[in-house]
């Protein structure tokens, strides 16, 4: 059998770490799993009802019907709607970031450019010969 640790207690005194008295009670954080019902509810409401910002009341509303379906809080509802407007907004710039084709001024690869214009680091234009 091992020793148990001794710790002082707020009154000086020694008790074993495993003890009751001396055992710190941690809220257990634990995350929102939602089912596939709120999920599949939730989608509903967000692609095809146009329910994007909902109010807080109708957050209410729609956390007391989920709650049919598993465990869900107030705020895992409303979070659930902020990201799922982010998602939107990064999926939109992400397909509107199509690579856009370079148009041609002259500068790169135009056979019959000699000499071209830039600015040195004084702000004066340099001519450059190739």
């Amino acid at each position: 059998m091992e020793p148990q640790n001794q710790h002082p207690t707020e009154d000086g005194s020694n008790k074993a770490a495993g003890s009751s008295a001396n055992m710190l009670r941690r809220k257990s954080c634990t995350r929102w799993i939602p089912t596939t019902d709120h999920i599949r509810i939730l989608k509903e409401l967000f692609y095809n009802k146009g329910v994007r910002s909902p109010t807080i009341e109708q957050t209410q509303r729609i956390c007391l019907q989920l709650k049919w379906y598993g465990k869900i809080e107030f705020k895992n509802v409303y979070f659930w709607f902020v990201n799922q407007r982010a998602r939107e907004k990064k999926k939109k710039r992400s397909t509107s970031d199509v690579h856009v084709p370079m148009q041609r001024s002259g500068l790169v690869g135009d056979d019959n450019v000699t000499n071209w214009k830039h600015e040195d680091q004084w702000g004066t234009m340099a001519v450059m010969d190739p």
